[in-house]
């Protein structure tokens, strides 16, 4: 595949691939080691065979062919082999500087979440802080309001409870304060 291809494949794919070739690789090496099998079977029964097996050999250099071409392709499972490791190798290198990004984004995004939360909790104390010292003036002139109010009504009173002990006085005949 090609570079730009790997690239865009998403985290699963990519281990999807991975997992495919460590399968295909697992595989060959089963093979490999089944083949390997045979021709140390097939070796075993060639010292036994003795003089008619080399004979044999030398005339149709029929197993000197079959080891060429287990030969061949034990090295071809092996080029394989490095090819699949250095794509591996490569996809989790990719794979990890996008995690490497992927984080480095979030951790960004909290900082600057975190501060954005922290401008808004400085917005909203200095708006607390501005209403209390206006609730606080407003509840201090309701007050003073209140003790005039109850100055002048205490005033009021006074005036007129004077002035009926004044006109009680002078009806009834009572002794003023006077005396």
């Amino acid at each position: 595949m090609a570079d730009r291809e790997l690239r865009r494949m998403h985290r699963a794919e990519l281990i999807e691939i991975i997992y495919a070739l460590k399968q295909s690789e697992d595989q060959l090496k089963a093979q490999n080691a089944a083949l390997t099998a045979q021709l140390q079977d097939r070796q075993l029964r060639l010292e036994s065979a003795g003089s008619i097996a080399q004979a044999a050999l030398e005339l149709n250099n029929v197993f000197a062919a079959a080891q060429a071409a287990a030969d061949d392709y034990l090295h071809s499972v092996q080029a394989s082999l490095a090819d699949t490791n250095a794509t591996a190798a490569n996809t989790l290198s990719q794979a990890r500087s996008e995690a490497k990004r992927i984080l480095e984004q979030a951790q960004a995004d909290a900082d600057s979440l975190k501060a954005q939360a922290q401008q808004e909790c400085d917005a909203m104390t200095a708006a607390a802080a501005q209403k209390r010292t206006q609730t606080e003036a407003d509840c201090k002139a309701m007050v003073e309001q209140a003790e005039q109010e109850v100055q002048q009504r205490w005033q009021a009173f006074d005036r007129k409870a004077n002035e009926l002990l004044d006109q009680y006085r002078s009806t009834d005949g009572l002794p003023s304060e006077e005396t």
